[in-house]
């Protein structure tokens, strides 16, 4: 199983990557009788808390907690939004990077710690493949609307409504599209089988007695899922297998292009 990473950058520029092989994490600055897991030294000018922030792990996906006196920003790595501060307890998304103060120069210059997480399982832009002629073939995606909870496969300009899915179904693919990043254009999210069976059946300790889920009852879900979205559920393109992984879904997180066509199957 592959796990995430911290890249931490020092306001001097020096680089350390921390593996985040456990279940928490916790950041901030050495004292007597206690050092945090990911130390951020030096700190001349006491900017740092000895507990700054946490890194938590849960249903395979990591959060982070804010427990600084002077607070801990957060620059996502969506392109236009704005830093701004951590607020309580939040989901980190691959690219993300928390901004911890480590000196000021002057009146106006501010020098920061740069803790950027690397998921695992990193969310990238699908294969955009062009003809001859140069038109754009790239594969199908999938859009789910939350509100309404309806699924769409995206193909170019055409988007056909997917009915039949079942309740699991639509857990295993809500979960799958709020892992994407949110960015415009199709991404490919995977998700490996431990987190999709605990999204799926919850965590293990909430299992009714003498019951298990395995990755056979996955499988068994995909290949429900794959019957009702995929053109050819033998040739899977949207819902794809990554071997020894998990699997890996094409989304469109944003919403329908203008002019874009509306079918039913």
């Amino acid at each position: 199983m592959q796990v995430a990473k911290l890249k931490v950058t020092s306001p001097a520029g020096k680089v350390r990557v921390y593996v985040l092989d456990g279940d928490q994490f916790t950041v901030g600055r050495t004292a007597p009788d206690h050092e945090p897991d990911i130390v951020l030294a030096p700190d001349p000018q006491g900017w740092i808390s000895r507990l700054h922030c946490i890194l938590d792990l849960e249903h395979g996906q990591w959060w982070v907690t804010d427990h600084a006196r002077n607070g801990t920003l957060l620059q996502s790595d969506v392109p236009g939004c704005e830093v701004r501060p951590v607020r309580g307890r939040e989901l980190l998304k691959h690219g993300d990077t928390l901004l911890v103060l480590g000196d000021m120069v002057g009146d106006d210059e501010q020098l920061y710690w740069r803790l950027t997480y690397v998921d695992a399982h990193a969310t990238r832009p699908a294969p955009r493949r062009l003809d001859t002629s140069g038109q754009d073939t790239s594969r199908p995606g999938l859009r789910y609307d939350v509100v309404g909870s309806r699924v769409y496969r995206t193909d170019g300009d055409k988007e056909t409504l997917i009915e039949g899915l079942r309740p699991k179904g639509h857990q295993l693919l809500r979960h799958m599209v709020a892992r994407s990043s949110g960015l415009p254009g199709v991404e490919a999210v995977a998700c490996d089988h431990d987190e999709l069976i605990t999204a799926l059946w919850r965590p293990r300790e909430e299992w009714p007695l003498g019951r298990s889920y395995d990755r056979t009852d996955l499988a068994g879900v995909v290949r429900a899922v794959r019957r009702c979205i995929e053109p050819d559920p033998a040739r899977p393109r949207i819902l794809e297998t990554v071997p020894t992984i998990g699997y890996r879904l094409y989304v469109y997180p944003e919403a329908p292009a203008e002019g874009r066509k509306h079918e039913r199957p």
